[in-house]
C-alpha cells in the first residue's frame, strides 16, 4: 500500500504526508531524519522525485520547507521560497537556518502521541483482512469503533493510558498495512457519520465476516 500522500496545493506549493512506517520501509531510521542532515535531505529528495513522477511536480529555485510531526508521521509542505523578506534579500544560509528551525520545532512535537487515531478505507474487505491479524494482546487494550461517512469506512482507535508508545506505533504500523490514516477527526465523524460497530470492531468483524 502506498502510504506517501501527495497533495498539490497550488502552482507553487505541494504537501506531503508520509508515515513513519513508510519512512522505515525506505531504509531510514526514524531518529536519523532528525539528527543526520544528509539522511534527512535524502528522504526529502526521494519525496520530491516521487511527486515529480506521479504528479509532474517540479520546483526550481529556493524552496521554503515546513515540517510538522504528528503521532502517525510527518507532514511536509514545500513552496518556492520568496527570496526577500520585508524587502531584504534572503540568502541560502538564511533559508537553511529557517529549515533547521522548522525541523527543530517538528522534533519537539514528534514525541507527543495522540490517544485517538482515525484510519479509513473505501473497501470493507480491508477491514475484514485486518481483523484477522488484530488478535495480539495489545489490541485488547484498545477501544475501537467503526463509522461510515461520505463513502468511506472510518476506524476509530483509542489508546488507553497504559499502552506504551512503542506498542502504539506497532499497532498503527499494522493497521496502516490495510487502511490509510485519515485527515478527519473523530468528533464530526461520530456526530455526522453512521455508526457501524460501536465497540470491539475486530472481534465483531471476525465473528460475522470470517470463517
Amino acid at each position: 500500500m502506498d502510504i506517501l500522500k501527495i497533495e498539490r496545493v497550488n502552482d507553487n506549493t505541494v504537501k506531503f504526508f508520509i508515515t513513519y512506517t513508510d519512512i522505515e520501509r525506505r531504509g531510514f531510521a526514524r531518529d536519523e531524519i532528525w539528527y543526520n542532515r544528509e539522511r534527512g535531505e535524502q528522504l526529502f529528495w526521494q519525496m520530491m522525485d516521487e511527486a515529480n513522477e506521479k504528479e509532474s511536480i517540479s520546483f526550481e529555485g529556493p524552496l521554503w520547507i515546513q515540517v510538522q510531526a504528528f503521532e502517525k508521521g510527518l507532514e511536509v509542505t514545500v513552496t518556492i521560497a520568496k527570496t526577500t523578506v520585508d524587502g531584504e534579500q534572503v540568502d541560502e544560509e538564511e533559508l537553511d537556518s529557517l529549515l533547521r528551525s522548522a525541523m527543530s520545532e517538528a522534533e519537539d512535537k514528534e514525541t507527543e502521541l495522540s490517544q485517538d487515531v482515525l484510519f479509513e478505507t473505501t473497501d470493507f474487505e480491508h477491514v475484514i483482512a485486518l481483523s484477522q491479524y488484530a488478535e495480539a494482546p495489545v489490541f485488547k487494550d484498545l477501544k475501537t469503533a467503526l463509522y461510515q461517512k461520505d463513502g468511506a469506512y472510518l476506524l476509530h482507535v483509542h489508546f488507553k493510558d497504559e499502552v506504551e508508545v512503542e506498542e502504539q506505533e506497532n499497532v498503527m504500523s499494522l493497521i496502516a498495512e490495510y487502511l490509510q490514516f485519515s485527515e478527519q477527526t473523530i468528533h464530526p465523524v461520530a456526530e455526522y457519520g453512521k455508526t457501524i460497530i460501536v465497540d470491539d470492531v475486530f472481534a465483531v468483524v471476525r465473528k460475522h465476516f470470517t470463517n
